[in-house]
């Protein structure tokens, strides 16, 4: 049977169980896997994480539109942040888009070298749980955190993600973090957005007058796709 860990940080990455042949699932609520989702929903083509904003100018100048945030503001020279509403918002049929982000694309780096990587939010919850039911693998949760340190919105999102799984009865918990986050999903899965506002970086956004965004991110299911790492780039995932 199929097993799910969950790691709290990017920092806690190194010292996982698993090891090869799973599923990494990166989560960034707030708001870099909330807004990939939106950004596919708009049309985008296809869209590429990088860690350095020097690259991302490269990119630019290469044809890519591109989305950048560093502390929840937006990058000057691009073309948009990392505003979920934004990117619904506007037209981005056949589009390339360039991406980084304080944190969930630098998930994602750590998690690409493992091979298969989707991106999971509230926004395509049920859609991540689909996906990983039909492919019947270890699933491993990378919560992205804050700058290394936990965060409660991403633990939220990746017990709902387990909760869904182990009530399948198809796969099985492993580890105390994947155990804790199924335990604070049930404790708060009925207030999820009001626990959540207590949380550093909910009220960071807050402050920075993010509240659209913010109240759209805890909406579940506002997407039916799951994007997925293809070895080059993110794509929406297509069943063969």
């Amino acid at each position: 049977m199929p097993v799910i860990e969950v790691c709290l940080s990017p920092a806690l990455f190194e010292y996982r169980d698993l090891r090869s042949g799973y599923i990494t699932v990166v989560v960034d609520v707030l708001r870099a896997t909330t807004a990939f989702c939106a950004a596919f929903d708009a049309g985008i083509g296809e869209l590429l994480p990088v860690e350095g904003l020097e690259e991302l100018k490269f990119l630019q100048s290469q044809g890519y539109l591109t989305a950048a945030e560093r502390d929840g503001k937006k990058v000057d020279f691009a073309d948009f942040g990392n505003s979920p509403t934004r990117f619904l918002q506007s037209d981005l049929k056949g589009k390339k888009l360039a991406y980084s982000t304080t944190n969930g694309t630098r998930a994602i780096e750590l998690a690409k070298p493992g091979g298969s990587v989707a991106i999971a939010s509230f926004s395509n919850l049920e859609a991540v749980v689909s996906y990983l039911l039909a492919q019947q693998r270890d699933v491993l949760i990378l919560c992205s955190g804050w700058k290394n340190g936990f965060s409660r919105e991403d633990s939220v999102c990746a017990g709902a993600i387990a909760n869904w799984l182990i009530f399948s009865k198809q796969f099985r918990l492993n580890g105390d973090a994947a155990m804790a986050v199924v335990q604070l999903w049930m404790g708060c899965k009925d207030n999820v957005q009001p626990y959540c506002s207590l949380g550093d970086h909910y009220r960071r956004l807050e402050k920075l007058g993010q509240q659209v965004d913010l109240d759209f991110s805890f909406r579940l299911n506002t997407s039916s796709l799951v994007p997925v790492w293809d070895q080059a780039r993110i794509v929406r995932y297509r069943e063969t």
